[in-house]
């Protein structure tokens, strides 16, 4: 191998890195602070959304970098949409998770006249969340692959055209 290309290998490792801690940051650590600051505006008396344990989070922080860094490295192949859409799934599923699959359930709070109980379904919130927002990191990795390779992918078909 020469230095060009193992210069690229660290450029690509070192960027995958960046990317990850970057999702990472976001769906581990800004999300749940704004569902907990939007939550706490609503009523002072719900409680705070619970952070993954310390060992869920380093396992999610190593999941989006370890796809991150695999998938940039593995670009131009087929396995580099696949890794990109598994990381959107990754945060989707981070997501699920702090809304218990789309219920939100609150209570008691305290009343003048007794304690009341609260449940919030927002499965269609989520819904519209995974069709505008993660099903694009799903599916563009994909176009992006057939864009990039439409010249390799059209001389394949005309090849295999003209042998029949």
């Amino acid at each position: 191998m020469d230095k060009e290309k193992i210069y690229w290998i660290v450029k690509q490792v070192f960027l995958g890195i960046l990317e990850g801690i970057f999702y990472s940051i976001i769906y581990v650590y800004f999300l749940p602070y704004l569902l907990t600051l939007l939550s706490s505006s609503l009523s002072s008396q719900i409680p705070l959304l619970a952070l993954p344990f310390s060992s869920e989070i380093y396992i999610y922080i190593g999941l989006f970098v370890g796809l991150d860094v695999v998938a940039r490295i593995m670009k131009g192949t087929i396995y580099n949409p696949l890794l990109r859409a598994s990381s959107s799934l990754l945060g989707l599923l981070i997501v699920l998770s702090y809304f218990n699959g789309g219920v939100l359930s609150v209570g008691p709070i305290s009343t003048n006249g007794g304690q009341v109980y609260m449940t919030l379904d927002l499965s269609l919130i989520l819904l519209i969340y995974v069709a505008f927002i993660i099903a694009p990191g799903i599916i563009i990795p994909f176009i992006e692959y057939f864009v990039e390779n439409k010249r390799y992918i059209f001389l394949r078909l005309t090849k295999i055209n003209t042998i029949m």
